[in-house]
């Protein structure tokens, strides 16, 4: 068994998935925000903005956005940082803090901020940070994004067999419903068949559970074929707007 990969610059990135990237600026600078809608219009990204803290924590509670950018001259800014790496919403979200001063660095990059940029901000150089953090975002749009599958699903959980229906599968996990209660933490081995691919057999844990039979397995590990029959399910999903 593989451990699935990381490897983000062989991920190819398809212009519909480039331009399904969700941005959102923390900021009440009016300058900033124009630079920063320059630069996410260069990466055909879809820009939102909070210019309040109660706008951006109704917003990153409710809404996945694939890039935050955070302006660290924002009241609160670095508690809003630390909150949303945090939240179960964007806690794998690309941030880019915006810094006016050197001392704020080490202190955005131990809140979790992924990129950093610099004053004075120029719309070409944002561009730049943006498009190089474009295939960390397409990567985790794809752990995140779930497309409806009903589909059987064969677990083994210890030595014991339980037959499940799928409800939903993304590149990192599938949402279930079973007659069996499977507690957060379990681990289990699992089998399904994409319609139109092939076998897809590998490791997980339960990520989450209801009383109604409903849980929530992430990935750990599949085979090297089961990861490409998985990836070119999605792709051909991607491609065909589905």
């Amino acid at each position: 068994m593989a451990v699935l990969p990381k490897n983000l610059s062989s991920l190819a990135l398809d212009e519909h998935e480039r331009a399904c990237l969700e941005f959102l600026v923390i900021s009440n600078d009016k300058a900033l925000f124009q630079t920063v809608a320059m630069a996410v219009a260069s990466v055909h990204g879809k820009l939102n903005c909070a210019a309040t803290a109660a706008m951006a924590h109704d917003l990153t509670a409710q809404r996945r956005m694939d890039g935050i950018v955070v302006d660290m001259a924002f009241p609160g800014a670095l508690e809003m940082l630390k909150w949303v790496r945090g939240s179960s919403v964007n806690r794998s979200s690309v941030i880019f803090a915006c810094l006016s001063s050197e001392p704020e660095t080490q202190l955005a990059v131990h809140a979790g901020a992924n990129f950093v940029l610099r004053q004075p901000l120029l719309p070409e150089r944002v561009a730049h940070v943006f498009a190089t953090g474009v295939p960390m975002m397409v990567a985790e749009k794809r752990q995140y994004f779930r497309y409806p599958l009903m589909i059987p699903v064969e677990l083994k959980i210890r030595e014991r067999e339980v037959e499940s229906t799928m409800s939903n599968l993304s590149e990192g996990g599938m949402a279930i419903w079973s007659l069996f209660y499977q507690a957060p933490g379990t681990t289990i081995h699992f089998a399904f068949e994409l319609p139109f691919g092939g076998l897809v057999c590998g490791d997980g844990y339960v990520a989450w559970s209801s009383g109604d039979g409903l849980a929530g397995i992430k990935f750990h590990a599949l085979s090297d074929e089961a990861t490409r029959q998985l990836t070119a399910w999605i792709q051909r999903r991607v491609k065909s707007g589905v």
